[in-house]
């Protein structure tokens, strides 16, 4: 069917960020395009999300020439994840009903982990 779209919304965004969070060094288009094994994305839809993940920060560009131009990701996955979350939080409109319905969702293995964050002692039983 014509003009079914293979992704949701943002989806393609998506496996890019990924795709260059995977991979130490810059990549080009042709290379992140040359991963995708299924619905394949053009070149240059390629190029435009990569623009646009530029607009937004999300990509440093680099390289002299057009034809040597790399990406990467401006920020690590543990990073975004961060930052994610903060501006969540800061959209929240009871920041404190926000961090407390987060902490509720957490495991017992994530609660150990911000515990030893912080530096608060395990209740003794």
């Amino acid at each position: 069917m014509v003009g079914t779209p293979v992704r949701e919304r943002g989806e393609l965004e998506q496996e890019i960020m990924r795709m260059l969070r995977d991979h130490d060094q810059p990549m080009s288009a042709r290379e992140l395009q040359s991963l995708f094994t299924e619905h394949i994305p053009a070149y240059t839809t390629v190029i435009t999300v990569l623009t646009r993940l530029e607009k937004k920060g999300q990509v440093i560009r680099s390289g002299d020439s057009p034809r040597k131009v790399k990406f990467h990701a401006a920020r690590s996955d543990e990073e975004h994840a961060s930052e994610t979350m903060l501006s969540a939080l800061d959209r929240a409109t009871d920041r404190h009903a926000a961090l407390l319905a987060f902490a509720g969702n957490l495991t017992a293995d994530d609660l150990a982990l911000m515990n030893a964050a912080f530096g608060t002692p395990k209740k003794k039983r």
